[in-house]
């Protein structure tokens, strides 16, 4: 299993939580200050989130706070802060377990229930994926399937958890990736 890298960018501020997220950002293994660009900003990154992960959680807790933040896990820009952060409680949750992909399955398991998935067994289990791969499993597209699971990955920040055996040692394709 490949080690999962995050990249922040902290931009300077006047931002109440900025003190306290660059505290946390300089548990990182790399730290610094790039005062070349245009807005000055704080780099960190973490070389090994599973190792960091309560480090991570926290940083990415006051980022959500903080306007102008930016994060890259595995080289892909994360869109949503706040999808990425319920991603990360989820996975941190999953690491209680013997088995990591138990928690994933239970958490599928009773949406499965709910959103009438046509098979009752899931694509891949995750919960942040259950509603939009019903209508993957109700059109199934051969070939093209593991493709769109992919990106329906990607919108719910889910496609780096190894929970999900998406993600491999290269960066997710950035086609949809915001500027």
């Amino acid at each position: 299993m490949c080690a999962l890298s995050l990249r922040v960018s902290i931009p300077k501020s006047d931002a109440e939580e900025l003190p306290v997220l660059l505290h946390l950002a300089q548990q990182a293994t790399v730290f610094e200050l790039d005062t070349h660009a245009a807005v000055p900003a704080y780099t960190a990154v973490f070389t090994d989130v599973t190792g960091s992960l309560d480090q991570v959680i926290r940083l990415v807790g006051k980022a959500v706070l903080c306007p102008g933040v930016r994060m890259e896990i595995r080289g892909r820009r994360v869109a949503s802060l706040d999808r990425f952060l319920s991603t990360l409680l989820c996975y941190q949750e999953s690491l209680a377990e013997p088995n990591p992909r138990d928690h994933c399955l239970r958490y599928s398991a009773r949406l499965n229930q709910f959103s009438g998935c046509p098979d009752q067994t899931c694509l891949r289990p995750c919960q942040f994926l259950c509603t939009r791969c019903v209508g993957l499993a109700k059109d199934k597209h051969g070939a093209s399937l593991e493709a769109q699971l992919k990106e329906f990955a990607v919108q719910a920040e889910v496609d780096w958890c190894p929970n999900l055996g998406l993600s491999d040692c290269l960066p997710t394709s950035d086609a949809r990736r915001p500027a």
